[in-house]
């Protein structure tokens, strides 16, 4: 296919998003759009920022979401994450057809652990029914991925993000890097290439202080980091139950992933 048919394939197959990454793309001479060109003092600012997240040791962390974003069962999360081991507790918002749950939750060992609605512990697994948190801080799905592959950074001034002082940096990042922010899963979420809209704020101290990603039309994506290399002691929860029978599909967000629990 010559290259110009690819280009209109490309757009053609990625509709609404490929607009997205229209807006971040300048063009070369051979007719197709090419990421445009980051500031190096932007670019040396996110690297450093990089590093620093991805050598804390933990962080109180925020996650919330402005909008509609399907897959994602979780309209907010706070917690207090460790990362090693990756270990943290904290309390999801959850969206249950509609109506607003309030799930906290453990998460140790791999394993997530929620009391939803206040109706008892349960076992779900590896969270991604509700929200895996430990995805925020790695270096590999988190905060990190997508500091190293905002493309087109330029620095957008200073503002306050709690009280801290940040430069903002604004870019596009491909949507396979925030995959692990938004829960999205399949290969079409791990490789999606389509260029979101993308804001860092970095505080004075090179840490990252918050994260916008706009996933989908008039939806966001807020992370905000705070006690920077904070740690925090988790424990399992006393009286988890332990499901029974094991479903042929997917858990809804207020069912137990029906895997038996380590003891």
């Amino acid at each position: 296919m010559h290259r110009p048919n690819r280009l209109v394939a490309a757009v053609v197959a990625l509709g609404a998003a490929a607009a997205l990454s229209l807006t971040a793309c300048s063009s070369d001479d051979s007719g197709e759009k090419a990421p445009a060109s980051s500031d190096p003092a932007a670019s040396e600012l996110l690297t450093k920022a990089a590093d620093s997240t991805e050598a804390l040791k933990g962080a109180h962390i925020t996650v919330t979401v402005n909008g509609d974003l399907p897959g994602m069962n979780a309209t907010s999360v706070v917690a207090d994450v460790n990362t090693d081991p990756v270990s943290g507790s904290g309390e999801a918002t959850l969206n249950m057809g509609g109506t607003e749950a309030k799930a906290p939750f453990v998460y140790l060992d791999d394993r997530l652990y929620a009391n939803v609605q206040d109706k008892g512990w349960i076992d779900y697994g590896d969270g991604r029914s509700i929200y895996d948190a430990s995805k925020v801080l790695d270096p590999e799905a988190g905060v990190p991925a997508i500091l190293r592959s905002l493309e087109g950074a330029q620095e957008a001034g200073k503002e306050d993000v709690d009280g801290v002082s940040a430069t903002k940096v604004t870019g596009t990042v491909p949507a396979s890097k925030v995959a692990g922010l938004t829960g999205a899963t399949g290969k079409s979420a791990t490789e999606a290439t389509e260029a979101l809209d993308t804001t860092v704020w970095v505080t004075d101290d090179n840490q990252v202080a918050k994260v916008e990603v706009a996933p989908a039309a008039e939806t966001t994506v807020t992370v905000t980091l705070s006690d920077w290399n904070k740690t925090v002691e988790v424990s399992k929860p006393d009286d988890v139950e332990t499901p029974k029978a094991t479903p042929t599909t997917s858990a809804p967000a207020d069912q137990p992933t029906r895997e038996k629990a380590p003891n």
